[in-house]
């Protein structure tokens, strides 16, 4: 058993990526003989650009309205994750984005409560003394590609009052009674299962945050909090 502060979780910054929208672009009619030159260079090219200007911008509204109303890829749409940031109580249910094993899906994570745990798990643990352990537990159910996220490990961090980030408490074993650490199972059907982490601190831990990824990272994003 050791305890570490899980705190690097996400550093590794993720590459932006630019997407350029480009319209239609249109060209011109093919090239008249020179003949009555004095008429057709006074209403020709008037009407050309009149039209290309109407074809650019209408396409790039088209595909822009497409693209709003599209779905994200996975089946859940920006409107059903819950955003970083976010605060809600204990019992509120988050949809979030996971990833296991190179598979990606979306899960919801429910935090029902934080609970003071037995100070003798401490004893003989290096860093334990004069920590205290806290219970912090949730429900995980899959929402989508729950089949490939089978095995998922997701962790819930412990925040004090003052905003200060607890240690998990790293335990090989399933955790003490009362506590029990668990993964999806190995043939998960998204069935909802109930998880448990240890977070340790020298402060009383008020404050359960997802933390999974760059945009809900402690340090690089903005967690869903519950209190």
């Amino acid at each position: 058993m050791r305890l570490s502060r899980d705190l690097s979780r996400g550093v590794a910054a993720a590459g932006a990526t630019l997407l350029l929208a480009f319209g239609a672009t249109a060209c011109g009619g093919d090239e008249e003989p020179e003949t009555t030159a004095s008429e057709a260079p006074s209403e020709t090219p008037s009407e050309t650009p009149t039209e290309s200007e109407s074809t650019e911008t209408e396409t790039p509204t088209e595909t822009e309205t497409a693209e709003s109303e599209a779905p994200e890829q996975g089946g859940a749409s920006a409107a059903e994750i819950t955003p970083p940031g976010e605060e809600l109580s204990f019992g509120d249910t988050a949809t979030v984005p996971a990833d296991f094993a190179g598979n990606e899906g979306v899960v919801t994570v429910t935090v029902t409560g934080i609970e003071k745990g037995d100070p003798a798990i401490l004893e003989g643990v290096e860093g334990g003394e004069g920590q205290t352990p806290w219970y912090i537990t949730y429900d995980i159910a899959g929402v989508e590609n729950a089949e490939g996220l089978a095995g998922l490990s997701l962790s819930v961090d412990g925040i004090d009052a003052g905003g200060t980030p607890g240690a998990q408490f790293i335990n090989f074993t399933s955790g003490p009674a009362g506590c029990e650490d668990e993964d999806a199972p190995t043939d998960w059907d998204g069935a909802s299962y109930t998880n448990c982490n240890i977070v340790v601190s020298k402060t009383p831990i008020t404050t359960a945050a997802f933390a999974e990824g760059d945009d809900y990272s402690l340090i690089l994003g903005e967690p869903v909090t519950w209190s």
